[in-house]
């Protein structure tokens, strides 16, 4: 029996192929294992179910988090899949389908996404109203994660359904929905920290909808909280593994490699527990001069970006002994042993931003990092030049975090199964067809680069192609 049959479409062999013969029920994201536990049960008597069932949306958020994480920055241009155990088409958008051998699995992103909303809602619609014991913390609790539910959807997938057999919703549609669950968390919390929280979060959403006032307004809100704030999903090293650790670390062909001029910030994650950060400061800064970009006022912009900078700067960093032998000469991931690196052939050569492992202690940073200089930056004038400073720092400071695919324009299609079993879905349909940018180059193009002697040279500038088509890439009016 399931808990919320109407909450997800999500159908048989959703795991693996063997478990298609198991039948729907087997794969049902909100299926009770406990044969006493019936959703007319926790409605007759739901006292103290909240707190349990809170701890798994938490966990639901952490698994959607990761794998949206690993999954979308090697769409991106950010990694380069080798040979590891995800989809070798990760790296080619446009043959990204819903067969997918990633996106079409049971612990693949689109599935994870789609059960952390369904838990998320369960729990609201059942769970709480029964239990005299739920706080109203625990309710603003669920209502963000409902929230954030609906922006990771919006941000990563063109469009999903979100009852059974429902039809598919835009991102548009999915945004409100998340800004909806945001204001109405914050009725029910007197606590400073979450409300910044809520604060960024809707600043991050409201940016999505193109609406530069309110995006300003809730990034101010953010600012006025807490000086270095940060909330992230959590992992522990015995239960629920970090997949990013698993994905860049735990690995023994060393077969995934970020683009050279971010192989400073690799690897984010040194442990199995290592936190991911979905909640900083520094983007309320970022936000702030992308409206400030808009609004043609470039000063202001430049100041944004040196804040968030400075505070990217005096985040935590980890010395980490590191095996891996990527300038070692092997094949495809050869690149000179220190060097310099140049974003694009008639791009400036920088230093310093590939590191020399091999066997290395080195140093990296765990939350934010940027090889932008503040200072320099503040003096800039030029509005295209700001414009991809602004989104190289974004893809520098929120890198393996699941941000830069959807800052690149690029949106996912949904799973096979999903087009297989809801009767409102059809192959071809809006939702079913991955959306690729015009900027986006052909094939693996993306994570191109080439070695001449010391110099790195990465083919594409995306940041600078990104400027160049700044009207299409930024949700605000240029």
């Amino acid at each position: 029996m399931t808990i919320r049959k109407n909450l997800i479409v999500l159908a048989c062999g959703l795991l693996v192929i063997a478990f298609v013969a198991a039948g729907c029920g087997f794969v049902d994201p909100t299926e009770v294992r406990n044969q006493q536990t019936t959703e007319e049960n926790l409605k007759a008597g739901a006292t103290g179910g909240t707190k349990p069932f809170l701890n798994g949306v938490v966990e639901a958020y952490a698994n959607s988090v990761e794998d949206i994480a690993y999954f979308t920055d090697t769409v991106s241009d950010n990694f380069d899949n080798i040979a590891t155990f995800i989809s070798p088409e990760a790296d080619k958008p446009r043959k990204i389908i819903p067969l997918d051998l990633t996106l079409n699995g049971g612990g693949g992103p689109y599935f994870e996404v789609q059960e952390f909303r369904a838990l998320a809602q369960f729990v609201i619609d059942v769970v709480l109203p029964n239990d005299v014991e739920a706080t109203n913390q625990q309710r603003a609790e669920l209502l963000f994660y409902l929230g954030m539910s609906n922006l990771i959807s919006a941000e990563n997938f063109v469009g999903v359904p979100i009852i059974e057999g429902g039809a598919v919703i835009n991102e548009g549609a999915r945004l409100d929905l998340a800004i909806s669950d945001f204001e109405s968390s914050l009725a029910f919390s007197s606590d400073a920290d979450f409300a910044t929280r809520i604060h960024i979060s809707l600043a991050r959403a409201y940016r999505l909808k193109g609406n530069a006032s309110r995006a300003a307004a809730e990034a101010n809100l953010a600012l006025a909280g807490g000086s270095t704030f940060l909330f992230n999903a959590q992992y522990d090293a015995a239960n629920n593994t970090n997949a990013g650790y698993t994905f860049a670390v735990a690995r023994s062909l060393f077969d995934i490699q970020p683009l050279p001029r971010l192989d400073y910030l690799d690897p984010k994650y040194t442990e199995r527990e290592s936190p991911i950060y979905t909640h900083k400061r520094e983007e309320a800064f970022l936000i702030l001069a992308e409206v400030e970009l808009s609004n043609g006022n470039a000063s202001a912009a430049a100041g944004y970006i040196g804040d968030a900078i400075d505070l990217a700067k005096i985040r935590s960093t980890v010395d980490f002994f590191d095996e891996d032998p990527r300038h070692a000469g092997n094949g495809p991931l050869t690149r000179p042993k220190g060097g310099t690196v140049k974003a694009g052939s008639s791009a400036p050569e920088v230093a310093g931003l590939i590191i020399d492992r091999r066997g290395n202690i080195v140093t990296v940073p765990t939350v934010s990092g940027t090889s932008l200089d503040a200072a320099t930056v503040r003096a800039m004038t030029n509005a295209d030049d700001l414009f991809a400073t602004l989104y190289l720092a974004r893809q520098e400071i929120f890198f393996f975090e699941g941000r830069r695919m959807s800052d690149l324009g690029l949106r996912l299609c949904m799973m096979a199964r999903e087009i297989e079993t809801n009767p409102n879905i059809n192959e071809g349909d809006f939702g079913t067809v991955t959306v690729v940018p015009s900027w986006i180059p052909a094939n693996d193009e993306l994570d191109a680069y080439s070695v001449s002697g010391t110099v790195t040279t990465i083919t594409h500038d995306m940041n600078r192609i990104l400027a160049q088509n700044k009207n299409a890439v930024s949700p605000f009016p240029f």
